[in-house]
């Protein structure tokens, strides 16, 4: 009784909604063209054809470019135009925009089903929604359809809408338009085909990426023997034509995937174009998006991750993954971002995905303890192993029972650096750990394994960057964004990158801070990033070599180096630490800047008290064998990082465009050229089960 009622009532509605789009339609085409022609704005609309959309260096040079693939076309076969009048709307030349014969018929199907199966819309309300709407079903929607098809209709003639159609329907493989499809799927011109493979193309239309020759040839060929009995019903070609057109073969070019410069980068950023434009409106196309990406810093950066990837299997140290992010430490600015070693076999953009920090998250809150004066840097402080409430850390090796709070940060004692957090408070050092962008820091992460980066989720390389730049930049910290300004196709600015800062921590303890990161890399476990230009910077090493880092900076660059495998498993084999795996990487790239003269930064020369000047690094990028620290020593001062009860966790006028607000990224970045690309999203990081909670 009750299935009974509900159809009842679902026809009643249909009927009702029948009845609206008839007088919408009755209206539309006796009176309101021209004030909708207004209202709309289509009035002062022209369509120009749109390239791709590209992408720009810092420098304004291109590179790269992404949307859909687009050829455009003046003019186009007749027989293809008359195929798609026929199955997509066979009363196209009746109509003026709005079919009501064709909605009512459609919403009589929908309640039938139970569910919107078709969509009853002309070619004019198709291309309504493609060049203006988005793809969502709602009623709504359609009725904004219907007047945007209705004005075009009342501005252009029959031809030129049916020419813009053929040029803007998507395709299938990240094509727009016929023409494009033409040669994707056929390598020829589109007056060179065939009309076995004109029915193949306009049987796509409905469902280009079910209709797929790559993955789903059968339906296809089902279809477009379809689109053949529909020409060969309506009288457009005879039966015997039609059963010619059926037997004739369909070669279809195999599809390669377009490499793309930069990829982990243009993943990234799509990514957040499309939080900024939408999806379909990004990639529509003629979009041009200036970044803050340093050309010469990412072909270094590139360059350095896979000399060095080599050189780890060379070692017998099992990590297969690399990632290295470059901050502008005053505006916040991305000027290099690499998201691992190979594109292809991994998807995986570690630059952007959480992982455990180790003790690269120490200088965090020893800054705001200094900040908050509970600690200077000669501040002595306990170092011997002791009950914290139930969490008891330990020093890796042999070392002092009482250090200075400067010795435990060089050193990075672990018991030492527990104190101090331990002094700060949890949620005092969270909230600093969160205005330095380190969040969302969970619940269960607030207790004082967070001292060694114990935490569940963990933090992105990208953020990390751009926490480490309150140093150089004097305790201000800045944001990162990648996207400068966004012109739109006609050359207006529609977005322009507003730089924000905010004060974190003073510019005393900024200065304090520099001093002591810099003793890291003098003397500390960061002795394998020297390089000419004084240097600051913290190692850090997780449980089982899970993950090295290094997160180091000079005056006018803030740079990050992860290693480790994106599936969260254990690094094996000889000095796997952030120190000596991560630090050299992050040397070796910042000796190509230095050298190449893409860092304005110069050494200062600086005579020792014995009068003898410390020989500077090689030309060719590497430390000469005399300079090179003893890796001896670093693997034993790295190794405080890792207490052997206490692991961390795994784990004009411009638009109202606002910049991407998520404040950890997302690891992959789904792309509408390839949508149904397997991707390699990686395991997920475990979390440690015995992982101590401190009172």
């Amino acid at each position: 009784m009750k299935d009974l009622f509900a159809k009842l009532v679902l026809g009643f509605a249909g009927l009702i909604l029948f009845a609206v789009f008839f007088l919408i339609g009755a209206s539309l085409t006796h009176s309101m063209p021209s004030i909708l022609l207004v209202t709309t704005g289509i009035n002062r609309w022209e369509y120009q054809p749109r390239e791709q959309t590209v992408l720009y260096y810092s420098d304004g040079q291109e590179m790269s470019r992404i949307g859909y693939k687009r050829v455009y076309s003046e003019d186009y076969p007749e027989f293809l135009k008359e195929a798609v009048v026929a199955v997509e709307d066979r009363r196209f030349y009746q109509h003026s925009g709005l079919d009501a014969r064709g909605i009512g018929r459609a919403i009589w199907k929908n309640i039938r089903a139970g569910d919107k199966v078709e969509g009853g819309s002309t070619i004019t309300q198709q291309l309504a929604r493609t060049l203006f709407l988005s793809q969502e079903k709602t009623y709504s929607r359609k009725v904004k359809e219907v007047f945007i098809a209705v004005s075009l209709e009342e501005k252009y003639g029959k031809e030129a809408i049916l020419n813009m159609y053929l040029n803007e329907i998507y395709m299938g493989r990240g094509c727009a338009g016929m023409a494009s499809a033409s040669w994707s799927y056929f390598n020829k011109d589109i007056f060179s085909l065939n009309k076995a493979e004109i029915c193949m193309l306009v049987g796509m239309i409905q469902a280009p990426e079910y209709y797929s020759p790559d993955r789903n040839f059968e339906e296809l060929k089902k279809r477009q023997e379809t689109v053949v009995d529909i020409l060969v019903s309506q009288g457009l070609i005879s039966a015997d034509q039609g059963e010619t057109i059926k037997q004739q073969p369909l070669y279809i070019e195999e599809f390669k995937t377009e490499q793309k410069r930069h990829p982990y980068f243009t993943a990234y950023v799509t990514q957040q174009l499309q939080e900024m434009l939408g999806t379909a409106r990004l990639y529509q196309g003629g979009f041009k998006i200036y970044t803050s990406l340093d050309r010469r810093m990412q072909e270094a950066a590139e360059k350095t991750v896979i000399k060095h990837v080599r050189s780890i299997e060379y070692r017998g140290i099992s990590a297969s993954d690399i990632a290295l992010v470059s901050v502008d430490p005053y505006t916040g600015g991305i000027k290099a971002l690499v998201g691992g070693v190979d594109y292809e076999r991994n998807q995986v953009n570690m630059a952007v995905a959480p992982r455990q920090p180790g003790s690269a998250i120490k200088p965090l809150y020893y800054a705001a303890a200094i900040n908050e004066g509970i600690i200077e840097l000669d501040t002595v402080v306990n170092n011997k192993p002791r009950d914290f409430g139930g969490y008891c850390p330990q020093n890796y090796a042999p070392a002092p029972e009482k250090v200075t709070a400067r010795e435990a940060l060089v050193n990075s004692y672990n018991v030492a650096s527990v104190e101090i957090l331990n002094r700060l408070g949890i949620e005092k050092a969270c909230n600093y750990l969160e205005r330095l962008g380190i969040s969302p820091i969970d619940k269960e992460d607030k207790n004082l394994a967070l001292a060694l980066g114990g935490m569940s989720k963990g933090v992105s390389l990208l953020q990390m960057t751009a926490a480490f730049a309150v140093f150089p930049n004097r305790g201000e910290y800045h944001p990162y964004y990648v996207v400068e300004r966004i012109e739109d196709y006609t050359g207006k600015m529609i977005y322009k990158n507003k730089v924000r800062s905010e004060r974190v921590i003073s510019s005393n303890t900024a200065l304090l801070m520099d001093d002591v990161l810099k003793d890291v890399v003098r003397y500390g476990t960061g002795k394998n990033a020297a390089i000419a230009i004084r240097s600051g910077g913290k190692t850090g090493t997780t449980s089982a070599s899970r993950d090295l880092w290094y997160v180091g900076y000079i005056q006018e660059l803030v740079t990050a180096v992860w290693v480790g495998n994106s599936d969260g498993s254990e690094v094996k084999g000889y000095g796997g630490f952030g120190g000596t795996v991560s630090a050299p990487i992050w040397r070796d790239y910042m000796n190509i800047l230095y050298y190449g003269w893409v860092l304005k930064e110069r050494p200062v020369l600086q005579v020792p008290e014995d009068g003898r000047i410390n020989q500077q690094p090689a030309e060719n990028g590497e430390t000469s064998p005399e300079d090179q620290p003893d890796n001896k020593q670093e693997e034993a001062t790295e190794e405080q990082e890792l207490p052997p009860d206490e692991e961390p966790v795994e784990s004009e006028e411009e638009e109202d465009i606002k910049p991407p607000t998520s404040t950890v990224d997302e690891a992959q970045s789904e792309g509408l050229e390839e949508p149904e690309k397997e991707k390699n999203t990686g395991a997920s990081i475990p979390k440690e089960e015995d992982k101590a909670k401190a009172e």
